[in-house]
């Protein structure tokens, strides 16, 4: 901003959620993450960090993050610029309280050349809550086939083709674009995606819901028709003295840590990028600066941008958080693990399955 030092624009944004209302939404974000939600309505979505969000402290409060990045793109991004001033990521809460229908996202370059936008839409799900038998769809339980699809949507019978998951808290399912989803009823979850909202609807249970199209032609054209071994994927665990950090899931889109603070941690380097912090239960003093610090409490998201160089997490009481950035694999996951013992097929599980997805067979044999 003009006349205001660089040092008052180095700080973590507190952003405010955009609160999504959706027929399959409910109340559980009050009761899981201790948010507070608009009375009477059933939300199914807020998006924690997207560029649309506003800035709700310091010298940027009011304006929204896109606002920001216009006035600062490479302060806020650092290395992690992907598309000049956009912010690559978006990381969210969603409470399913009824079956979400059966979707498909298309990859980037189908994104540019089906619909003009910059990003395909990869995601992953850590569940926080479930209840007991719930589950959600992820691919297909074998290979099919195009004309396998169309007749079985033709025929209501396309449930048998779709593989079921169980799910419970603390599970973690990676989504690469193309693949065959449906999150179930009964389940919470934070998910960290491209910065995309192109869902293609290939299959909704039968219902004919005002608003909510199908898109059989789109989705066949990008789905992935093959089967999706090994849905959930086992997190890695690296214990520091004063906390653990573990990685949930990695690509070259994303990497998700969940940390469980239990004292001070020393400095946390940024690596000359943002990153996203997200309070899950507890509250802690992110410390930054000369002896600058704001409170975090459950419930509430950061975006911390690049120029701040490094933070501390002073939990106040037991405290976890979710991390996400964009990463160098090589460095920021394959490199650590190694040295924390993991052996590289253990680390390659965290990108999914072995098959073209994984980013991380890439990042491995380098």
């Amino acid at each position: 901003m003009a006349g205001v030092p660089d040092y008052y624009a180095i700080y973590p944004y507190q952003l405010e959620p955009v609160i999504k209302e959706k027929v399959w939404g409910g109340r559980n974000l009050e009761t899981v993450l201790g948010k507070t939600l608009p009375p009477k309505v059933m939300i199914g979505e807020t998006w924690e960090a997207w560029e649309g969000c506003i800035v709700e402290n310091g010298i940027y409060q009011g304006q929204t993050l896109d606002r920001v990045m216009d006035q600062d793109a490479a302060g806020v991004l650092g290395s992690a610029s992907v598309g000049g001033r956009r912010l690559p990521l978006l990381f969210k809460f969603i409470d399913a309280q009824d079956d979400l229908s059966v979707q498909v996202h298309p990859d980037d370059a189908q994104a540019r050349a089906r619909e003009n936008y910059a990003f395909g839409k990869t995601e992953a799900w850590y569940i926080l809550h479930a209840e007991p038998n719930a589950k959600l769809i992820l691919g297909f339980n074998r290979d099919v086939r195009r004309d396998e699809i169309t007749a079985s949507i033709a025929n209501d019978t396309l449930t048998h083709l779709l593989a079921s998951a169980p799910v419970q808290r603390g599970d973690v399912l990676f989504v690469p674009a193309g693949t065959v989803h449906a999150i179930g009823k009964g389940i919470v979850l934070a998910e960290i995606q491209e910065n995309s909202d192109i869902t293609y609807r290939l299959y909704d249970w039968g219902r004919a819901v005002q608003g909510r199209a199908l898109h059989v032609a789109q989705s066949l054209d990008v789905l992935d028709f093959g089967r999706l071994d090994d849905a959930k994927i086992p997190s890695l665990t690296i214990h520091h003295p004063h906390f653990d950090q573990h990685y949930l899931v990695a690509c070259r889109y994303f990497v998700l840590e969940l940390l469980e603070v239990r004292q001070p941690t020393p400095s946390l380097a940024l690596n000359e990028k943002f990153q996203i912090l997200s309070v899950i239960t507890g509250a802690a003093d992110i410390a930054y600066g000369n002896q600058s610090s704001i409170v975090a409490k459950q419930g509430q998201t950061f975006l911390l941008p690049a120029q701040l160089g490094a933070y501390v997490i002073s939990p106040r009481t037991s405290c976890r958080l979710l991390r996400a950035y964009v990463p160098d694999l090589e460095r920021e996951v394959v490199v650590p693990l190694i040295r924390a013992g993991y052996d590289k097929a253990s680390i390659m599980r965290l990108g999914g399955p072995a098959r073209e997805h994984n980013d991380l067979l890439v990042a491995i044999r380098e």
